[in-house]
This record gives structure tokens, C-alpha cells and sequence, in this order.
């Protein structure tokens, strides 16, 4: 993972806001996953919007370090971390830039 990369998130993934957190249950079928329930808080929060499937990973550490004044080399391994993790929980996937699929 790197800060080139663009991910998206997965299509199977309900998001509600309760209070100041952020809640992603997977969704199997018509069933959600009550054991699988994800807590966002607000940074994770506003990293979980920027993975649209066409924003670099550098793009949202951007508008991240804006919206929050932290450093970047703060944010940048939030981010990196936490990417890593809904990656690794099958959230979000990896997607293809269109220079690196000809």
C-alpha cells in the first residue's frame, strides 16, 4: 500500500452515523452481520468517504490534513494505518489506475 493507491469501498458495507461515530455492517445476502459491526470515529470517518474508487490515498491525506490542521506526517500514517485495516477487514479494496491496467 502506498499513497498512489486508490481504493474503493466494497458494495456489500451498510454505513450509519450514530452520534460521533461512524457504524459499517456487513451485509451477506438480505442478513447483516451483527458480529461484524466496525466503529469509525471522526477521521476514520472522513477517510471511509474519500475511498470512492478515484482519489489517491495522497488526495484524501490532503483534504485530511486541511480539515483537521495535523501534520502530514501524522495523518499520513493514520491514514495508511487505517486503510490497512478496512482493507484487511475486506471493507475496501484496492482499486486499478487506468496507466497501470494497459
Amino acid at each position: 500500500m502506498h499513497l498512489n493507491s486508490i481504493y474503493r469501498q466494497t458494495e456489500n458495507i451498510v454505513t450509519r452515523k450514530v452520534m460521533d461515530e461512524t457504524l459499517l455492517v456487513p451485509i451477506s445476502g438480505d442478513i447483516a452481520s451483527m458480529d461484524e459491526i466496525y466503529t469509525l470515529n471522526e477521521t476514520g470517518a472522513f477517510i471511509w468517504q474519500g475511498l470512492d474508487g478515484k482519489s489517491t490515498l495522497a488526495e484524501i491525506g490532503e483534504l485530511l490534513e486541511k480539515s483537521f490542521d495535523a501534520e502530514s506526517s501524522v495523518m499520513e500514517t493514520d491514514l495508511l494505518e487505517i486503510v490497512g485495516k478496512l482493507a484487511e477487514a475486506g471493507l475496501v479494496v484496492e482499486c486499478i489506475a487506468p496507466e497501470q491496467a494497459a
